[in-house]
């Protein structure tokens, strides 16, 4: 009986089909689950309900894995690394979809709804590209297997086992088992799939920015500038570097702008400017030039394609708006600096807070007349100089002062604007005029004499800008909310950008710095390519994630960061810890084995463990507090192990806690175990280790190893270009060889061209996937990004949306959507 044609699940083969790829899933997620180092049973219930979950709202999953890619990651706290909660939410995902997809009579129905979107498919050059990229992936997968010494399955394995090619095969895997069911739902709901991805994406983007806050928060404050700390939010694959969370916030910042510009309700465009806030400080305090670099980049492809797309972007009009745009933030960026040298972050909030009201203001100032405006500055004037007399009579005067003003100032606007009257519009400029004094009191309070005076520069020249707003023939700012908000935005980003460059150090010394790294790099690049031993290697690759082990033993330097082992012998179980080996071995280059411990402030540890070694040498035992990379307060000690002969020896250490501060209550400090060998390529094996705490209870989980690694975590907190290659073309060519590198240009050349001048060019998302893919691209430039499982899988997903999507053509909502949204068809 011949199978009928038609979308995904309408004939037998198919559903038969998707119900064993369900099963499978199911399968392999449960398997996950149940050997979960932490609570199994909570893994399998949560793994179960989300299955279930996906089964029954098919759509959730569109929002929800997105939402939760970058904050399901526990590596540190399990030990896990070839696995991770990731893995069981994308078989979560498939298990309840492709169950629901084998469902032939609902697929009939759910299909149907949407007529207009039947024809999402990928052309036969894109297919022909994705399967022979899967094929030179599987080859790759093969080799690095073949290379790491043949398959040994195993829970716990470090970058130079087969495992680890296994862990970076999963992100195209799982991006090609993800991608049939979003056509499928992009089949049965339209335009809204891409929406609710869209949403996810910025969900998503919300976790690691508020991870981002916290660790700054919690280490370095949240203005502090000058120290050496780079935030790695809620990625623990930096652990041993790179650039996980720079390449995360390239994918996904493009479509916080697209929530901006979408978001039709006034709560969800408030959560927008949130997120967007909150993540262009994140981009900020990455120090990464690589960011610095691809935000700019990506956010003006995002402008060119929409003004295009809008019709917008043509001869002397374009021109005049991008150098208005170009004027606009020369002169903020003037401004900030001039008022931040001597009256720092208070006054530069300040002046950012009297250019926000400056927008709405405009409309209400011309209704005022010239001695209207004089009149309201005078009023000011007075007003000012009481409000400058009361700012001293109390401890914070000038701040509170300043707040009650604004918010003053804030609700006669929009009086003015909703009631009108010319009253309402004279008392609200005046209150303008005496909030401006108000943040000359607050420079001249925290700086003195020279902030007052820069300040006051500032302020005039505000103040003379509202006095030509009201006489302009033309409007000045953008009339429309989402307008007024989005330029609020982009000021914010400009002036957030002035204050760090200006107020830190160590970005000062990061870019005094870049021709020296850049050589570096190049220098790397060049180490990493000699290793390609053959024609085989050049067209093949060595293997998917092969680099580490590759560099550990044919870096032309010599230099390698340090490892670790499990062992088995007559006593069971047990660690060896190998040093690294460097031309200077300092305190941030040690390769430390660690666990998650809840450190009390103040309080002292006792470590009593086993150890043998054949050459004496120095343990550095530790408890630190510590998100990922940088040590805060430490309790550490020294141990000597002298030469054994092959006996195992007890050894016991006092840590004073004394340096323990914990953090602020509102942003509390996490903190690691930790031991590392103190010198250069000497070898320890290491058992039964205890941390015993203040209540006499033994911190310490797995001490024994006897559940392998589980628990167990470990870092090399500043030696990281022997584990990345550091481009991600030559990750791509290092791993698949130069036919993989051919297919992957092809795939992204292929996928850019028909999102900027293509069959999509035209699709209204189109704008904001191609910035995310640019952007990438970009930090990719100088990180290999493709060795994060996480962050691969959701380029892999982008970069496959975008060779399905086509130029609008009917109603892309389908026959859910109401009339009033009705919009072309996106695919």
């Amino acid at each position: 009986m011949t199978a009928q044609r038609g979308p995904l699940g309408r004939s037998s083969l198919l559903s038969v089909s998707a119900l064993v790829l369900a099963a499978t899933c199911f399968a392999a997620g449960l398997y996950l689950a149940q050997a979960y180092p932490i609570a199994p049973a909570f893994a399998l219930a949560a793994f179960t309900l989300w299955s279930v979950l996906a089964f029954f709202k098919p759509s959730v999953w569109l929002f929800g894995l997105p939402a939760l890619l970058p904050i399901v990651g526990f590596a540190s706290w399990t030990g896990w690394i070839s696995f991770e909660e990731f893995d069981m939410l994308v078989l979560g995902t498939a298990a309840g979809a492709y169950a629901r997809t084998s469902l032939r009579a609902t697929l009939r129905a759910e299909a149907s709804a949407n007529p207009g979107a039947r024809h999402v498919h990928f052309s036969q050059a894109a297919l022909l590209l994705i399967f022979l990229f899967a094929c030179s992936g599987a080859i790759a997968l093969w080799r690095g297997i073949t290379a790491a010494g043949g398959l040994q399955f195993g829970w716990f394995q470090n970058y130079d086992g087969p495992m680890n090619s296994i862990r970076l095969f999963k992100s195209f895997a799982f991006a090609l088992l993800i991608v049939p069911l979003l056509k499928y739902e992009m089949r049965r709901i339209g335009g809204r799939a891409i929406d609710l991805l869209g949403a996810g994406l910025v969900a998503g983007l919300a976790g690691a920015s508020a991870v981002v806050l916290w660790e700054r928060a919690a280490f370095t404050g949240l203005l502090d500038f000058s120290q050496d700390y780079r935030v790695t939010g809620p990625f623990w694959e930096m652990h041993v570097g790179g650039a996980a969370l720079d390449g995360y916030l390239a994918l996904t910042a493009p479509f916080a702008i697209r929530e901006l510009m979408r978001g039709s309700h006034r709560t969800r465009l408030f959560a927008a400017i949130a997120v967007a806030g909150i993540a262009g400080y994140a981009c900020l305090v990455t120090f990464s030039r690589g960011v610095y670099l691809a935000t700019p980049i990506s956010l003006a492809v995002l402008a060119l394609l929409v003004l295009r797309q809008r019709h917008m972007f043509s001869g002397w009009t374009a021109l005049g708006r991008v150098s208005k745009g170009l004027m606009f933030a020369a002169l903020l960026a003037l401004g900030t600096f001039v008022v931040f040298r001597a009256g720092g972050y208070r006054t530069s909030l300040a002046a950012l807070a009297l250019l926000a009201l400056a927008l709405p203001l405009e409309t209400v100032v011309r209704k005022i007349s010239i001695p209207e405006q004089i009149l309201a500055l005078m009023s000011a004037g007075v007003l000012g100089t009481a409000g400058a007399i009361v700012a001293t009579q109390a401890p914070k005067g000038a701040y509170l002062v300043f707040a009650g003003v604004f918010f003053l100032c804030a609700a006669f606007i929009w009086q003015a604007r909703v009631a009108g009257g010319k009253k309402n519009a004279f008392v609200a400029l005046t209150a303008y005029f005496w909030l401006a004094i108000a943040a000359c009191v607050v420079a001249s309070t925290w700086g003195g004499p020279g902030a007052l005076r820069d300040c006051a520069i500032v302020m005039a020249f505000l103040v003379a800008l509202m006095f030509w707003c009201g006489r302009a023939s033309r409007p000045v700012w953008p009339e429309n909310l989402r307008a007024q908000l989005a330029t609020v935005g982009f000021a914010t980003i400009i002036v957030g950008s002035v204050v760090v460059f200006s107020a830190g150090a160590y970005m000062t010394d990061r870019f005094s710095s870049s021709k020296g790294d850049l050589a570096g790099r190049v220098s790397h690049w060049r180490e990493g390519l000699t290793m390609l031993n053959g024609p085989a290697d050049w067209l093949l690759g060595e293997g998917l994630g092969r680099f580490p082990a590759k560099y550990f033993f044919d870096a032309p330097n010599s230099e390698f960061p340090g490892t670790f082992r499990l062992m088995t012998g007559g006593a069971g179980t047990f660690l060896m810890l190998t040093g690294p080996h460097y031309k200077y071995l300092g305190f941030g280059e040690l390769f430390r084995i660690s666990q998650r411990v809840r450190a009390a402030p103040g309080a002292n540890y006792s470590v009593i463990f086993q150890a043998r070694a054949r050459q004496a040498l120095t343990l550095q035992v530790e408890v630190c507090e510590k998100h990922l990379l940088y040590n805060a307060g430490c309790a550490f000690a020294n141990v000597q192990v002298p030469a054994g002969d092959g006996s195992w020896r007890r050894f016991a250490a006092t840590l004073d806690g004394r340096g323990v501060y914990g953090g602020p209550w509102y942003a509390p400090r996490l903190a690691f175990f930790s031991i590392a060998v103190a010198n250069p390529s000497e070898l320890v094996e290491i058992d039964n280790i205890s941390l015993i705490g203040p209540g006499g209870a033994n911190l310490i989980a797995n001490g024994d190893f006897s559940q392998q690694t589980a628990h167990w975590f470990f870092t090399s907190d500043k030696s990281h270009l022997p584990w990345h290659i550091k481009n991600l073309a030559l990750n791509v060519l290092f791993d698949q060889g130069a036919i993989g590198l051919a297919l992957f240009a092809g795939l992204v050349g292929g996928a850019l061209v028909r999102l900027t001048l293509g069959r999509a060019c035209r699709h209204p998302d189109a704008p904001f996937i191609a910035a995310s893919l640019i952007g990438f691209l970009v930090v990719g430039a100088f990180d290999s990004l493709l060795d994060v499982p996480r962050v691969a899988f959701l380029f892999y997903l982008l970069l496959l949306v975008s060779l399905l999507l086509k130029n609008p053509r009917g109603d892309w909502r389908g026959a859910t959507g109401s009339a009033k949204n009705k919009a072309p068809t996106r695919r």
